[in-house]
């Protein structure tokens, strides 16, 4: 399937999760979507049939039941899809040892064979005793042709199996990783990501610095023009940070509208700069939907920008970006901010972090 059949499937699947979700009075919230798109999208069976019995016993969808159907359908099913991926491993290894055995067992009965000629040919005066020992060598020459032949076959098999179970695990572990909406990040990965990046800062001694980036007023955008009309504003978001940056540098979605972007091995100033071609860059596009006909106008964004200082932990790093953010907010949005242009607040220093 090409890119364009993968986006027109996924925004046909986008229109029929909303409506699922409101006929029943279902909270929008990531956990509760992924559930409603994997119901709409006809795959998950045991989910839709789930879904179905508690339609017909006319079920209250609570909180409970929710968090119930998401634990048991959704985030189960990765790890019996994991569980099932490492029992395949076994499998083929177990196999193929089996088989290296068998291959052992047959070399020592092939080299006693040949020892065996070499003593039975001292002692022979007679030529068709020598053609009867030759015969006998041939034939076990050629079982050790097959077996060598089978065994070939076995590792040209278990290198596929291998290279198939190999693409599974790759798979998975972006599914675990990926933000299924906008396709970058997702919190999860985040986290990861800015510890490997603090650690590697601490110990080379080079810079990092983080973005944190949240669009302006995205809420009244939501009510105005719908969630689905937002969650495509998500995805062109995501993709304009991703087309501007470069190298080692990530995007993450933190929740909602937010987004990060660490960029390792890059000077405090530098950062502000490719946060300021960002805001700039989402600012000056005119937002249309032509599927629905509609003129969107613009998104801005607040962009907190924060330097790593040696001895910070992950989240002390997160916590001053955040605090940029905000104050890019308060001075009125669509600006960036970064730690140093910060007013210390004289209390500052009594504050308990948790």
């Amino acid at each position: 399937m090409s890119n364009i059949d993968d986006i027109s499937k996924a925004i046909a699947l986008l229109k029929q999760t909303l409506p699922e979700m409101n006929k029943r009075n279902i909270p929008t919230t990531p956990e509760n979507y992924s559930i409603w798109y994997e119901y709409v999208n006809g795959e998950n069976n045991k989910l839709i049939e789930a879904i179905n019995n508690l339609d017909k016993q006319r079920a209250t969808f609570s909180g409970k039941v929710l968090k119930e159907l998401h634990l048991e359908y959704i985030a189960n099913a990765h790890q019996a899809a994991v569980n099932q991926l490492s029992t395949s491993v076994k499998e083929i290894i177990n196999d193929f040892l089996t088989k290296i055995s068998s291959e052992g067992e047959g070399l020592t009965h092939y080299a006693n064979t040949l020892s065996e000629f070499s003593k039975r040919v001292e002692g022979v005066n007679d030529i068709e005793d020598i053609k009867q020992l030759i015969t006998h060598l041939l034939d076990e020459t050629r079982k050790r042709e097959d077996a060598t032949q089978s065994m070939q076959t076995s590792l040209e098999t278990m290198a596929m199996e291998m290279k198939k179970l190999r693409a599974e695990v790759s798979k998975l572990n972006s599914e675990a990783t990926t933000d299924s909406l906008t396709k970058v990040n997702n919190r999860r990965a985040f986290e990861m990501e800015i510890d490997n990046c603090v650690s590697a800062s601490k110990a080379e001694s080079k810079p990092l610095c983080l973005l944190f980036v949240d669009l302006d007023h995205f809420k009244t955008f939501n009510d105005k023009f719908g969630h689905t009309i937002g969650d495509k504003v998500l995805r062109f978001v995501a993709t304009l940070l991703k087309n501007n940056i470069k190298g080692s540098d990530s995007v993450s979605r933190f929740g909602g509208e937010q987004f990060t972007i660490l960029l390792p091995e890059t000077e405090y100033n530098d950062a502000l700069k490719v946060a300021e071609n960002i805001r700039e860059r989402l600012s000056k596009q005119t937002l249309s939907d032509s599927a629905e006909k509609i003129e969107l106008g613009t998104i801005t964004a607040s962009i907190g920008v924060a330097n790593y200082k040696y001895g910070e932990s992950s989240e002390e790093l997160v916590r001053k970006a955040d605090k940029c953010m905000h104050e890019a907010k308060r001075e009125g949005r669509n600006r960036v901010v970064g730690e140093k242009n910060l007013k210390k607040s004289p209390n500052e220093s009594k504050q308990t972090f948790i």
